[in-house]
């Protein structure tokens, strides 16, 4: 049974018009009148007003870059080309600006304009607030509308295949580089890495360098000079490791960078998140380890079209997996 505004009001004890609004995402309805009428919604599926059916045939799947977004675009553009070449026919994706409002957001849901979300980002801002009633999946780590990390399964798992590589080569005074960051998956990287130095070398001096950045600003955002400026400043004591861990190419891009300029011998390096273009020309070539950004869009994908249908959803944590491998330097 198709319902219609109607008889939405009568189920939800309000008048048409206040369906009407929310519906459209326009004008004030009191918050509780609101949640009756979402979750009356939900409840419906594809009996409630709207289109909302046809997104089982086909339809437009939004892209949001929300807030903290991937700090390299290489990484983004790969995922985008994955996602763009796996839609099947008759599905669009459309790029939605971060300044949206929730109540436009959800207003579009609900009028079959959007049949799920994407997003990208590491912290859901303002549209944390109407997420729940929207089939979506997160691309990447992130943090949610209270705050709360919500970290993609694989990234501790790089950090440990980050550490084997280094006890492999019998480093025993490595340093891990920790510095202010969106991604919520960057301590889990390091937190991994510093549990099986832990575990399989228990007799290594196994260090955190933690980077200082102007106040406010974080990895995403901070300008080269500033980056270059932290590692300047803990130079000493990463002259004293016989092995780095860097949690991201770009962070290590500098890091090579300032060793090179202030003519001191370059430790063993791992880095990660395999952006050859950051890597290009640094010598001797670190190895990296790749976290599968295009195996985690196709993921994605394929379960954002799971939720859209209906189907039994994984938790967010699972629904996107990082699938780290090591890529070997020189």
């Amino acid at each position: 049974m198709k319902h219609t505004v109607r008889t939405i009001a009568e189920m939800a004890n309000v008048s048409p018009a206040t369906v009407s609004r929310v519906l459209s995402g326009t004008g004030s309805v009191a918050p509780e009148k609101r949640e009756k009428i979402l979750k009356i919604l939900k409840q419906l599926g594809p009996d409630a007003p709207g289109s909302r059916a046809a997104a089982r045939t086909g339809g437009k799947i939004g892209l949001l870059l929300l807030p903290g977004s991937e700090s390299d675009p290489r990484v983004l553009m790969n995922k985008l080309h994955v996602i763009a070449s796996k839609l099947p026919g008759k599905w669009d994706l459309l790029l939605l600006s971060p300044e949206i409002q929730p109540r436009e957001l959800e207003s579009r849901y609900f009028h079959g304009e959007l049949a799920g979300l994407l997003l990208v980002g590491h912290d859901s801002g303002s549209v944390g607030t109407v997420l729940e009633h929207i089939p979506h999946v997160w691309l990447n780590s992130y943090r949610t509308h209270d705050g709360e990390p919500s970290v993609l399964m694989g990234n501790d798992f790089a950090g440990r295949i980050a550490a084997r590589y280094l006890i492999g080569k019998q480093i025993c005074h490595p340093v891990c580089l920790d510095i202010p960051s969106c991604n919520p998956g960057f301590p889990a990287r390091l937190e991994g890495f510093r549990f099986e130095y832990f575990n399989r070398m228990p007799e290594a001096d196994c260090k955190t360098s933690q980077l200082v950045l102007p106040q406010g600003e974080m990895l995403e955002n901070c300008s080269d000079s500033a980056l270059e400026s932290a590692l300047e400043s803990a130079l000493p004591e990463l002259t004293g490791a016989d092995g780095i861990f860097s949690p991201e190419d770009r962070l290590t891009a500098f890091l090579y960078r300032v060793f090179l300029k202030n003519r001191k011998k370059l430790p063993t390096v791992i880095s990660c998140n395999r952006t050859p273009e950051y890597l290009a020309g640094l010598y001797p070539r670190p190895a990296s380890i790749d976290l599968g950004a295009q195996t985690g869009a196709e993921l994605g994908l394929e379960e954002l079209f799971r939720r859209i249908s209906g189907g039994v959803s994984r938790s967010d944590d699972v629904a996107v997996i990082a699938a780290p491998r090591l890529v070997n330097g020189e």
